[in-house]
């Protein structure tokens, strides 16, 4: 990965809740469960549960480095980490968002998901739209209409930590890089 993400936008507007709305909660359940699966064959299996309630079709045509674009309350909800392995799990590569919470965020970040909250960027954006979004710059500019969005840009550090693919394994190169012990 690069700080330079291009893809097309997928717009979900309104609350999107973790437990309903982005992954439903039973496919947690079932999730948990099954500890023989490796990190990756989780992450697949629930992206194709991702956004299913609310786009029945999206997991199947959603494409690797594309975006899911929410209103305010994108990943509402409890702070289920599932909803965000759902959304890695359909390869998506970033969710950029009016805005979200805390709990969200940091579960995505730990999953190496980057969530960017984009003032307006539910209404500059329509489905299908091409996105490029430099995640050092803090830009994400619209290349179907032009438009140019700004965001707080991602610090070095959680670049680091996305690029590794969440934060456990960006701990274990560390760990093995012989920077911690």
């Amino acid at each position: 990965m690069t700080n330079i993400l291009r893809g097309k936008a997928w717009c979900f507007p309104g609350v999107m809740d973790v437990d309903w709305e982005i992954c439903p909660v039973e496919h947690l359940h079932a999730f948990r469960e099954d500890a023989t699966k490796t990190y990756e064959q989780r992450l697949a299996e629930l992206g194709r549960y991702c956004m299913n309630k609310v786009d029945p079709e999206f997991a199947q045509n959603v494409r690797a480095g594309d975006f899911i674009i929410g209103s305010e309350g994108f990943g509402y909800g409890h702070d289920h980490d599932h909803a965000c392995m759902s959304i890695r799990g359909a390869g998506v590569a970033a969710v950029l968002c009016e805005a979200t919470n805390s709990n969200f965020m940091r579960n995505a970040i730990h999953h190496g998901l980057p969530v960017v909250e984009v003032k307006d960027i539910i209404t500059g954006t329509a489905k299908g739209d091409d996105l490029e979004v430099d995640l050092a710059k803090g830009i994400v500019h619209n290349l179907s209409n032009d438009k140019t969005f700004t965001f707080e840009p991602y610090p070095e550090f959680l670049i680091e930590i996305i690029e590794a693919g969440g934060l456990y394994t960006h701990l274990k190169s560390q760990v093995k890089a012989g920077i911690y012990s």
